[in-house]
């Protein structure tokens, strides 16, 4: 049982390892074909390019687990609504269809689309 994690591990830090490095070497080529082309900037290195991606991420929003576009208000908002009774979850869902964001696109029942003037 031992071996089969040590063996799931392996293949994961090795599937990641791989990962990086082919985004590397693509963030590389397109810097050194366009960014160099176009505004004559210098060619990276693949390491400069590494160093390229974690300074990229670090200033949009860190390694943290959240990762983007995720973050204390969807989990603030996910526990809300397990807590809300099935009425006030219909009440939330017609509001919010609305303002549209429903499946249909929100304009069959808005207020906006029923007052229309020409």
């Amino acid at each position: 049982m031992q071996y089969m994690k040590w063996k799931w591990a392996a293949k994961g830090i090795a599937f990641g390892l791989l990962f990086v490095t082919a985004i590397t070497f693509a963030t590389m080529l397109l810097w050194n074909n366009l960014a160099s082309a176009i505004f004559g900037l210098p060619m990276l290195t693949f390491f400069q390019a590494l160093g390229l991606m974690v300074l990229g991420r670090l200033l949009t929003g860190g390694f943290g687990p959240r990762g983007w576009g995720k973050g204390v208000r969807g989990h603030h908002m996910r526990e809300r609504w397990k807590n809300m009774p099935p009425e006030q979850r219909e009440q939330f869902m017609q509001r919010w269809g609305k303002r549209g964001w429903s499946r249909t696109g929100g304009h069959e029942n808005s207020d906006e689309s029923q007052n229309t003037t020409v």
